[in-house]
């Protein structure tokens, strides 16, 4: 009779760990379920589609353009956002979204503009529905909002358009080539209540654009120009001219671009007048050279430079026309003139614009 009870206990004491091990199981199993139910609501995420390609063509850079100079057409792409019903279920009950891009370029010297791989050429970003912000201020790296916070508790739909302009951002470009940017910047959406940010929805590329860095070649590198010997007194008085003799700059230019030029003196770089200080082995006194350009105005000079806007700089004409640059020489009096010989030097600086 004892040894039945025992088995009898030993058994109730078995269902009651098999009872027990039922009930934590049901327990495990409702935690997982809870746990898988997470990532679920996180998934939850806007949707972003549209336009994705840019396309600038075959554009001609001149070289010595000015530095934040926009290059070509302005283009632009728009997206449409669908974002979802998104409370916030905890305190603070943040609500709905932030729409997000990513850049995948570093900014260039200039400021807002980012770096393309064609050097001196950067591109500039702006979403104009969205306040004009200019995107491309952020490095490669970073992010932000492209828009205002979606803080909805309905679903919203809308656009944001975008305008991409090429820029100049070196002093010359003196190389072109193809911008091929598969990455210009990437777009997301982020669930403000989970706090998560969704995979890349949309990717922003440049391709089928071109540069072509336009120049000319000098023709004529070195000119030497003999003027006839006059007498001292054919250039009295003061001021006089007299001897005038033709010369002309070749050239061997693309189209595409505006030709300037300056003179400098070459015996007194600092010279911004019109005559021409007199070299080395000069013996004639109160008298000077000065060069006239080819509507018969007097040349001033300036420094060697090609920049855009160099002092005493003047346009030449249209690279697509220009062949030559057509001048003239001559003796002009600065005072009591004494016989002997007359040597000056200048340089000349192209400049392609």
């Amino acid at each position: 009779m004892n040894g039945v009870l025992s088995r009898r206990l030993a058994s109730r004491g078995r269902g009651v760990i098999v009872k027990s091990l039922g009930i934590l199981t049901m327990w495990v199993a409702g935690c997982a379920a809870l746990l898988i139910s997470l990532p679920a609501q996180a998934a939850l995420q806007c949707t972003i589609s549209g336009s994705a390609a840019i396309s600038f063509g075959t554009l001609t850079v001149p070289r010595d353009t000015p530095v934040g100079t926009a290059i070509g057409p302005l283009r632009s792409s728009t997206v449409s956002v669908n974002c979802p019903s998104n409370p916030g279920t905890v305190p603070p009950y943040n609500n709905g979204w932030y729409i997000q891009y990513y850049p995948q370029l570093s900014v260039s010297a200039v400021a807002g503009v980012w770096n393309t791989g064609i050097a001196g050429i950067g591109i500039r970003v702006i979403d104009v529905t969205y306040g004009n912000k200019t995107m491309s201020t952020l490095n490669v790296g970073k992010w932000d909002d492209f828009g205002a916070p979606i803080t909805n508790t309905a679903a919203f739909q809308g656009s944001f358009t975008f305008t991409y302009q090429l820029v100049k951002t070196a002093a010359q470009v003196t190389t072109g080539g193809a911008i091929n940017i598969p990455q210009l910047f990437t777009l997301v959406s982020h669930n403000v209540p989970a706090n998560v940010t969704s995979p890349t929805l949309v990717t922003i590329s440049v391709n089928n654009t071109s540069i072509v860095a336009t120049t000319c070649t000098v023709t004529t590198p070195s000119i030497s120009v003999t003027l006839p010997a006059v007498n001292a007194s054919a250039l009295s008085p003061t001021g006089t001219t007299v001897g005038n003799t033709s010369l002309s700059i070749g050239l061997s230019c693309q189209a595409g671009a505006n030709v300037y030029v300056t003179l400098t003196d070459a015996t007194n770089p600092g010279n911004t007048t019109s005559n021409l200080t007199l070299a080395s082995g000069s013996t004639a006194t109160g008298v000077k050279l000065r060069v006239l350009n080819s509507g018969g105005s007097p040349v001033s000079y300036g420094p060697d430079s090609a920049v855009a806007g160099n002092p005493n700089q003047w346009l030449v004409g249209a690279s697509s026309s220009t062949t030559r640059i057509a001048l003239t020489a001559q003796y002009i009096s600065t005072g009591t003139v004494g016989a002997g010989t007359v040597k000056g030097i200048a340089t000349f600086t192209m400049s392609y614009q």
